[in-house]
């Protein structure tokens, strides 16, 4: 095996193998034990674990999960790299390497109980967050811990009412206890990016028994809600199909003004207002 957190061991990997970053696929690779450390303890990974990593890269997570986890599968999306991780995790008979977009693939297929720990390529943080929560109903992780961008990171931990909070924000907050683990420096990777990033904790709600047609209806809420974010409720809502007297019936029901902004509601208010407006004040046209 090869630990490519050192930036002599990944030069060497590298030039091993004639490997050239990608801009497109946003590869930038963690050059800190320290702050891998951090990802591992915030994922409390231990030896019954099993840990699907999205983007492999290199594998400068995958060994030092390998060395604490009961197997890891190792996904990633860019064949040039395959041989590289290969090289890193060789020796190591509880990985798997997966070539795969994440996007695409069913977890299932591979486990089914499982922690999900990433640095996430920047570019496809919200459809990766997306893809692992919203397919609650197949089965989450038990627990995720990803790199973001700090700036997406701050999104997805805004409380309602700042001026970051966003739809994004309501999906991650409806399913999941997210905080804050550290602040990464731009200086810990190779190449250097041009931003920060942050690691996230997100634990899901096992408890969670809410009604799944509520939920979808919650998302659309919250869809057009944020679409037309600078306006009022009473109007953002009011292209939903709702009749305007429904609409603000169901409002004045649960206690929310009609000329609140999308951005001041809840994940749990969207919710009540769903299941309100579902459940009889709630006739469509």
């Amino acid at each position: 095996m090869i630990e490519t957190y050192k930036r002599t061991e990944l030069s060497k990997l590298r030039e091993a193998c004639g490997f050239q970053f990608s801009k497109a696929l946003g590869q930038n690779f963690l050059v800190d034990r320290n702050i891998i450390e951090k990802i591992l303890d915030g994922a409390d990974v231990s030896e019954t674990d099993d840990i699907i990593e999205i983007g492999a890269g290199a594998g400068a997570l995958t060994v030092p999960l390998a060395r604490r986890a009961r197997f890891v599968y190792a996904v990633e999306i860019d064949r040039r790299i395959i041989p590289m991780l290969r090289l890193a995790a060789e020796g190591l008979d509880n990985v798997e390497i997966v070539h795969a977009d994440f996007l695409l693939l069913d977890p299932r297929t591979l486990t089914e109980r499982y922690k999900l720990i990433g640095n996430l390529p920047y570019s496809i943080t919200t459809p990766i967050l997306a893809r692992a929560i919203e397919g609650r109903g197949a089965g989450m992780p038990e627990r995720m811990v990803f790199m973001v961008q700090k700036e997406v990171g701050e999104r997805l931990l805004a409380p309602p009412g700042s001026r970051t909070y966003g739809a994004i924000s309501v999906l991650v907050q409806y399913y999941c206890a997210a905080e804050r683990i550290c602040d990464v420096s731009r200086e810990v990777f190779v190449p250097k990016p041009n931003v920060d990033s942050m690691v996230i904790r997100f634990t899901p709600y096992n408890d969670l028994a809410d009604d799944p047609e509520i939920a979808r209806e919650m998302f659309r809420i919250v869809k057009a809600g944020f679409g037309m974010r600078r306006k009022t409720l009473r109007n953002s809502l009011g292209r939903l199909g709702y009749t305007e007297g429904t609409l603000l019936a169901a409002l004045e029901a649960i206690g929310i003004d009609p000329a609140r902004r999308a951005e001041t509601l809840g994940a749990r208010d969207y919710y009540t207002l769903a299941k309100t407006l579902m459940n009889g004040m709630c006739g469509k046209l």
